[in-house]
């Protein structure tokens, strides 16, 4: 009971962003592509909640950006030594030009659209092997912390790959 209370707070405090959101019926609305248990969704960009009130963030799933190292001074799209492009390439207005993102639920399966922002770094070594293959499920992520795939960024913390933020992404999946 404790859980579906939740679940319709959060929903709740969503839905004036959504009818913010311009949509036609002819056209799929502008949004972005994520990792989802090994596959790939789109979901709306409906807003961000800067520094979300605690309330918030202490029911909101995590919603990981995966970053990538790059060079001092890069400012456009990128290709990895593997051919690997990330999923949001080289946007100077996002606070992470170069990342993907990875989603650890969809609708039906524990989703809420409400989601804090983690971020993680790939190492410098990993990004640049002819082998690299991006993290796409919340197991390979466990996977990849443990043989070292991703830098510390957060030293002293619980986990010290993640840099766990106080915004709150709305992203309802819209389809997979």
């Amino acid at each position: 009971m404790k859980h579906l209370v939740r679940t319709a707070i959060l929903l709740l405090a969503t839905l004036p962003l959504l009818a913010l959101t311009p949509t036609t019926a002819q056209a799929m609305p502008s949004g972005e592509y994520g990792y989802y248990n090994g596959n790939v969704v789109f979901f709306v960009s409906a807003g961000t909640l800067v520094n979300a009130q605690p309330s918030l963030l202490e029911h909101a799933p995590p919603f990981y950006l995966l970053t990538f190292p790059v060079t001092p001074g890069t400012s456009g799209p990128i290709t990895l030594p593997s051919g690997y492009q990330p999923q949001e390439n080289g946007n100077m207005q996002a606070p992470a030009p170069w990342h993907d993102h990875l989603l650890p639920a969809i609708p039906g399966a524990g989703y809420s659209p409400a989601m804090r922002v983690v971020l993680l770094r790939y190492t410098q070594s990993y990004a640049a092997s002819p082998d690299f293959q991006p993290v796409t499920s919340l197991t390979d992520l466990a996977a990849a912390k443990q043989a070292g795939k991703f830098a510390v960024i957060s030293a002293g913390a619980a986990d010290p790959y993640e840099l766990v933020r106080n915004d709150v992404l709305i992203r309802p999946v819209i389809h997979n």
